[in-house]
């Protein structure tokens, strides 16, 4: 994991590039308005039942009620999930609740109902590593018995350094991750089935307790939902939000229109014109047979930011792997990195100056040798921390670079409506963002 985390880009001019963007033009709009509320609404993050205090400052203790008996509006299922990390077994059984309502005790005596508990689940290894896994969401009785739940089911996992220092990650977001030689995991299946509320309960009591993911952790107040932590030196949350980018092979229709629109100077990343995204959508999107990317429909690739960040499994390069949009595919998938996250500021308040130096806004490169394929970078939150220095919130839905060259804007005349981008003739480059939890989750 040390060399995913410090891997520097050595390709030729050539390989594949990722451009961090992606949602169809009707989507377009939507995307951008998902990005701002997820900012938004990171202050009203749920800060229900409440961990092991972080630093020290808390003594909270977790519990569960529901607070009228015969009124438990909730519903329940089993996640099982099967791994290996580095040669040991590693097994998940989660029981988790579907709105809920979870009672924090001791210093905040208050109920709220959440939509999902646990959101995440988190072990820490022997080796002091923590790895977390973010059970798929299946709250209408879906399960793979009944075959609503498909075979092939891969859940986002995510892998830190260091389980009480969880500032960065690596996830796995694509089957290809786990065949990668620098990953530490390999994954052998899940499976969700039907739970009952005393399930729920006795496992709160039993396994809910080895979390090693609190709200303090997670950058949440667990004192007021509404009232989010403010920023002080030396002050990190956990990289609860994860950056990526997938590449599709362009069909030859789609590659002559690149040709039509690629700047003359040709470079090998570029922004396209808002004449060549109607144009592409012309043939990829609007058709009642369009053309088909990979043997997939463009639109299966064009995942929204909240289902491509894990709730119903992540999709594969195949279709059938995610709960309900059973067309979703991945593409190629390889990391992208955030310059500017709280968690890279240093201890005066300050950003490197290496990253001061560079335009604003923050600037978002991908990553893509071979054996990164699979993979996606964890390094901010998706919960707001308020009075951060320099005020800047939220994460851009653009890439900025591939493999730490700029991605050419001559024909880009909104930058932030860069919602994908293009490697030559070749490829088109979509976003991938990926995260542990939301605002209507609970631990």
């Amino acid at each position: 994991m040390d060399s995913l985390c410090t891997s520097k880009v050595r390709r030729s001019a050539g390989g594949k590039a990722v451009h961090f963007v992606g949602d169809s033009m009707k989507r377009v709009v939507a995307a951008i308005v998902g990005v701002v509320l997820v900012g938004l609404a990171a202050g009203l993050v749920l800060q229900i039942e409440i961990g092991r205090g972080l630093f020290g400052v808390w003594s909270f203790t977790k519990s569960v009620k529901v607070t009228s008996p015969g009124q438990d509006r909730g519903y329940y299922y089993r996640f099982k999930a099967s791994l290996v990390y580095k040669g040991e077994p590693l097994d998940f059984d989660i029981v988790v609740g579907c709105n809920v309502r979870i009672t924090t005790y001791k210093d905040n005596d208050r109920t709220v109902e959440v939509g999902v508990a646990p959101m995440a689940f988190g072990l820490k290894m022997k080796d002091g590593h923590g790895v977390v896994i973010r059970p798929p969401q299946a709250c209408k009785g879906e399960t793979t018995e009944n075959g609503r739940v498909p075979q092939n089911l891969l859940p986002l996992v995510v892998s830190y350094e260091d389980a009480e220092a969880p500032w960065s990650g690596i996830a796995y977001a694509s089957e290809d991750a786990y065949a990668s030689p620098l990953s530490e995991l390999k994954f052998f299946g899940a499976s969700i089935g039907k739970a009952t509320f005393e399930e729920w309960q006795e496992w709160r009591r039993t396994e809910a307790p080895k979390n090693f993911i609190t709200y303090e952790l997670l950058g949440i107040n667990p004192k007021n939902m509404w009232d989010p932590p403010h920023w002080k030196l030396g002050y990190r949350v956990m990289a609860s939000g994860c950056l990526g980018a997938s590449w599709i092979k362009l069909p030859d229709a789609a590659r002559d229109l690149a040709r039509q629109f690629w700047p003359a100077d040709k470079p090998v990343y570029w922004f396209p014109s808002w004449e060549m995204r109607r144009a592409l959508w012309s043939i990829a999107v609007d058709p009642k047979s369009p053309v088909l990317f990979e043997g997939n429909r463009f639109l299966d690739y064009l995942q929204d930011l909240d289902s491509a960040s894990g709730p119903q499994g992540l999709p594969r390069r195949q279709p059938g792997a995610v709960i309900f949009f059973n067309r979703y595919v991945a593409g190629d998938v390889y990391p992208a990195r955030i310059d500017r996250s709280v968690n890279r500021m240093r201890a005066d308040g300050e950003l490197p100056s290496e990253i001061k130096a560079k335009p604003e806004p923050p600037r978002i490169n991908a990553e893509t040798r071979p054996e990164l394929r699979g993979f996606a970078y964890c390094d901010d939150t998706v919960f707001k921390v308020e009075e951060v220095p320099g005020g800047f919130y939220g994460t851009p839905v653009f890439l900025s670079e591939i493999n730490g060259k700029s991605i050419n804007e001559q024909l880009q005349s909104w930058r932030e409506g860069s919602q994908l981008d293009f490697e030559r003739d070749e490829f088109v480059v979509l976003p991938r963002r990926y995260q542990i939890g939301n605002i209507f989750g609970g631990l």
